[in-house]
């Protein structure tokens, strides 16, 4: 099925340096969904909240896949139905999988230290999926419920195998647009020019950006640098570019109720009002206070206390101080999730083509996990975010040794049983 996980990428390593100009990482830049090229789609009005490029993607990944594997479902005889049930149990068990490998393979950094690990390992607001927990997941359940149902297995697993691939692709446009997964660096052989033209330089803040900046690759100016404690940190591109709203709205509340409820008591208001705007005052407090904590802002009023550069009279502009991050971008990286994403679209038609010209249930899963596997050790050769802490390798190039080496004993096992008929064998219901 369309398993939506491209793998959120993982944040660098916090540095202990703490010289004011150098660069260093902190947990406060680790939020996904600010970082990348374009990563909000579009804000919900009233609810006020955002959808984001990557999510979207997932989305129709996920709805596109499953209507075509209803289809094919249809063309071989099988029961639409049971696709569409079998999808949303691969939905759920991909989502819990693909955290799951996530929380395993980073505990010790990043939810061994947090004062709730419960909260920390469910929240998932801030990315931290990958992509092969969510397909073994997935894999996994549908089997299940396919032998529980005493349902054919391997068939199911081909009508849903291209689907997977196809939500992939979709998946790593997404990862795309929000910054993660990037690729390593893409420089000509002196300086910071690209060495292909295709090669993009990600925005500030994003994640290729932080980690140029963590390695002492690129530099940014001191305004941006949060050194109020030890490490230094970057000023998040989420609280830069809040809405002015946002920033001054909970002040500004504020404000007017205590100066209503200042008249209120100036002029003898009765008791039911003065204590209605006292309830109104201490909710706003506590509202304001809870954004401040949520968007960083004491960051943003702390970068705002230098002198401005245009006139040292006054403090920094937040205007001014999105004017600087304008111009800082991480150097040429490889676009590698454009790369995975044509080679997912290619796989799964691939596989769509040789779904109608097996003769063997279980040719089209066991493909993918032979193929698959192939391009993911190549595109890991050329990231940048995912660490070699499994025997030399990623964490990914490591399973996809194993699922290569599992995909090759079942095609093996599965072309020594005799051809079967490869079309309808569950008449519709």
């Amino acid at each position: 099925m369309a398993l939506l996980y491209a793998g959120a990428a993982r944040p660098a390593a916090a540095s202990t340096v703490t010289k004011f100009d150098a660069p260093c990482f902190h947990r406060a830049t680790r939020n996904r969904r600010t970082l990348g090229m374009h990563p909000e789609l579009f804000v919900i009005p009233i609810i006020d909240k955002s959808v984001t490029v990557w999510g979207f993607c997932l989305m129709v990944g996920f709805l596109s896949a499953v209507w075509m594997a209803m289809r094919r479902a249809a063309r071989v005889q099988v029961d639409p139905d049971r696709i569409l049930d079998v999808s949303f149990i691969a939905l759920l068990a991909g989502v819990s999988g693909a955290r799951l490998f996530y929380v395993i393979h980073y505990w010790h950094t990043d939810f061994a230290g947090r004062p709730n690990k419960l909260f920390a390992v469910l929240d998932c607001t801030e990315g931290g999926m990958e992509f092969f927990g969510g397909l073994l997941g997935a894999a996994l359940a549908v089997a299940l419920y396919m032998w529980l149902k005493k349902l054919p297995v391997r068939l199911f697993l081909d009508i849903l195998a291209p689907g997977a691939m196809w939500g992939h692709a979709l998946g790593r446009i997404g990862c795309f647009f929000n910054g993660c997964c990037f690729g390593a660096l893409c420089l000509s052989g002196s300086g910071e020019a690209p060495k292909y033209p295709w090669a993009v330089r990600f925005p500030y803040g994003s994640s290729a950006h932080v980690q140029d900046w963590t390695e002492r690759r690129v530099t940014v100016p001191a305004e941006l640098i949060i050194t109020r404690g030890t490490p230094a940190y970057l000023l998040r591109a989420a609280t830069l570019n809040l809405p002015i709203e946002k920033i001054e709205g909970p002040r500004r509340r504020v404000e007017q109720l205590e100066k209503a409820l200042a008249d209120a008591k100036a002029h003898d208001g009765a008791a039911a009002e003065v204590s209605a705007l006292t309830a109104q005052l201490t909710a706003a407090k506590e509202a304001q206070e809870a954004g401040r904590r949520k968007h960083y802002l004491d960051d943003l009023e702390w970068a705002q206390t230098f002198p401005s550069r245009v006139n040292p009279q006054r403090k920094t502009s937040i205007s001014e101080l999105r004017r600087l991050a304008e111009g800082c971008r991480s150097l040429p990286v490889h676009p590698v999730q454009i790369y995975s994403a044509i080679s997912a679209l290619l796989l799964s038609g691939f596989l769509s083509a040789v779904f109608y010209m097996r003769r063997r249930h279980g040719l089209v899963i066991g493909l993918l996990a032979v193929l698959y596997p192939i391009s993911r050790v190549l595109e890991e050769m050329i990231r940048s975010d995912n660490p070699h802490d499994t025997v030399g390798l990623t964490i990914s190039q490591f399973v996809s040794l194993a699922v290569f080496l599992g995909g090759a004993a079942f095609l093996w096992t599965l072309y020594r049983r005799p051809p079967e008929e490869a079309g309808g064998v569950l008449p519709k219901t």
